[in-house]
């Protein structure tokens, strides 16, 4: 374990992050907050009753007081954690991580800063670069759109314009709205009715997180009826309908997108991707313009 260093600069920011069979990876993740160039107030891990040696892991770090832990015995569901976390939360901001990703060592210094420079500013967000799980090596970069119009335009669309775990948001706004019960879909939820509602969004191009590509992801595990729960929400928020065939291109698209990250062998790679960029070739041309 790297020591801590107290001679940091600590800021205002609560790190949320909700824990369910992550133990494997959760060393790495809390490591790289330990590393960063600033450190948080309090990072709450909800622990949503793993069965694996992710509470032993977290234990660990007993002796860092800014590190808390809160443990479900039983298995709540991933908004229910996050909920329970953004409620315990007691600083300026709410930064959301995911325990199975890293933080690269200056988002939270970066993000913190833009925040109170840019007081109009509610919810931010940052680009990331995809990593394989088994062999670090990256994948590709997102490439979000950077404008409050134009995020505007992706949620509207029925498409995300932010990458949830790297948000850092107003903790007042964050508590007011909170996480509705539905999984998955429920970044797109939120943040769609925080847009619609007028708070102001933006991204930075810069990637300042590392989001690990693995089969036991949610994108990775993503159905069909996922993708429809995301388009009810587009109907009910912003009024705005989509045909079926439409769905069904999305999901192809998001599906064929994923085992092109997942595949090992190049003739795979090629083929998922072929068929990615045949169900959305607007989309895929804008992320492959940062591999």
């Amino acid at each position: 374990m790297s020591d801590f260093n107290s001679e940091k600069r600590i800021v205002s920011v609560s790190i949320v992050a909700a824990n369910y069979n992550n133990g494997r990876y959760l060393d790495e993740f809390i490591q790289s907050i330990i590393n960063s160039t600033v450190l948080p107030e309090e990072l709450i891990v909800v622990d949503d009753g793993s069965h694996d040696n992710s509470v032993e892991i977290l234990r660990r770090y007993k002796n860092l007081d800014w590190i808390k832990i809160i443990l479900f015995s039983i298995n709540k569901g991933f908004t229910s954690a996050l909920n329970t976390g953004i409620e315990k939360a007691g600083c300026k901001y709410i930064m959301r991580a995911d325990p199975d990703d890293v933080l690269l060592p200056n988002r939270i210094e970066t993000q913190f800063d833009y925040m109170e420079n840019n007081t109009s500013v509610d919810v931010l967000g940052s680009n990331v670069i995809y990593f394989r799980h088994h062999t670090g090596r990256k994948i590709n970069l997102s490439n979000f759109p950077l404008t409050h119009n134009e995020i505007y335009s992706k949620f509207e669309k029925g498409e995300h314009g932010i990458q949830h775990p790297t948000v850092i948001i107003k903790t007042e706004k964050m508590k007011q709205y909170r996480y509705g019960k539905e999984f998955p879909a429920e970044d797109y939820e939120l943040f769609s009715r925080m847009i619609r509602d007028g708070l102001v969004f933006a991204n930075l191009k810069e990637p300042l997180y590392l989001m690990r590509i693995h089969d036991k992801s949610s994108t990775s595990t993503l159905t069909f009826e996922g993708i429809k729960r995301t388009f009810m929400h587009r109907y009910h928020i912003f009024g705005r309908d989509t045909s079926r065939l439409k769905m069904r291109i999305y999901y192809y698209y998001i599906r064929n997108y994923r085992k092109y990250q997942l595949a090992d062998k190049k003739i795979n790679k090629f083929y998922y991707l072929l068929i990615a960029s045949i169900c959305y070739p607007q989309k895929l041309l804008n992320r492959l313009i940062n591999v």
